[in-house]
């Protein structure tokens, strides 16, 4: 007698038809948005190719292991920030600096490299707080903080009244302000 669950069961081949199906959807839709934020890191075209072939073979090897549907956008973005941060720890970007700039590093004093360092982690831990805001919050912050424009020009971006923009700007601050003072607390 089959079984209740052979009776449901899909053909392994055709579930990873699926899943590759799923995949190239998913780059498809995704691959604009993951490269510039790999972009936002790396500050180079050339290096985004490599770092998005890496991102593109993680999400192949691990998609099987994915379970929620809903939580894809925010898997996508860890696995390429991981993957920038770990080619900015990596031993040829080291290398490069040094050989590259080392005239400059010389030059400038360490409290300059020291102070951008901070600078950078302190626009990284806003780039995530801000992703964890609702979705009117997170495109004007986005928008102000990492795209420099004015309100007017986000008001004309989203189509909305410039009194909008206002509005989620000042809401959204606040809110950050609170995630701030709560991180500071723990």
């Amino acid at each position: 007698m089959v079984g209740c669950r052979d009776r449901f069961r899909v053909p392994k081949n055709r579930v990873k038809n699926m899943e590759k199906h799923q995949i190239e959807q998913i780059i498809s839709d995704y691959e604009p948005e993951l490269r510039y934020a790999a972009f936002r890191y790396v500050r180079n075209w050339v290096v985004v190719d490599d770092i998005m072939q890496e991102v593109f073979l993680k999400i192949f090897l691990k998609f099987h292991s994915f379970r929620e549907p809903a939580k894809m956008k925010a898997w996508l973005y860890k696995i390429t920030r991981n993957q920038c941060i770990d080619y900015l720890r990596s031993k040829v970007v080291k290398a490069t600096v040094l050989m590259d700039d080392v005239e400059e590093l010389r030059y400038s004093a360490n409290e300059t490299v020291e102070k951008e360092i901070v600078e950078k982690f302190d626009r990284e831990m806003l780039y995530e707080h801000i992703e964890a805001l609702p979705k009117d919050y997170k495109q004007t912050l986005s928008l102000y903080y990492f795209g420099d424009y004015t309100y007017t020009e986000i008001s004309q971006l989203l189509s909305k009244d410039i009194s909008f923009v206002k509005n989620k700007l000042f809401r959204g601050r606040r809110l950050l302000k609170k995630v701030y003072e709560n991180e500071a607390i723990v």
